[in-house]
C-alpha cells in the first residue's frame, strides 16, 4: 500500500514540478510559507527537514531537492526509513 501511495504522490509532483523542487515549491506542498521551510532546513531541529536536507541537490547558486524523496516524505516512508535505520 505504501509503495502505490508513494507512486500516485510521484506521479503527481512529477507532473506538477518536475524532476526537482525548489525550497519555493516544497513550501508551497508541505503548506508552509517558504521562510519557515528555510529556517527548519537551516536549524537541523526537525526530523524531515534533516532528512531532506541530506538530499538537497545545487544547481548553480539554488537548491532543488529530487521530486521522488518529497514524494517518500509526504507519505511517511523517508521518516519510517531512517527511524529503522537508527534502530
Amino acid at each position: 500500500m505504501v509503495k502505490t501511495q508513494v507512486c500516485q504522490t510521484l506521479n503527481f509532483l512529477l507532473q506538477k514540478y518536475g524532476p526537482t523542487l525548489t525550497i519555493d515549491e516544497v513550501a508551497e506542498v508541505l503548506k508552509r510559507k517558504p521562510g519557515s521551510v528555510r529556517a527548519a532546513m537551516s536549524m537541523c531541529t526537525e526530523t524531515w527537514a534533516i532528512e531532506l536536507n541530506s538530499r538537497k541537490v545545487h544547481v548553480g547558486r539554488r537548491v532543488h531537492f529530487p521530486t521522488v524523496d518529497v514524494a517518500k516524505l509526504l507519505t511517511g516512508e523517508l521518516l519510517v526509513r531512517t527511524e529503522r535505520e537508527n534502530n
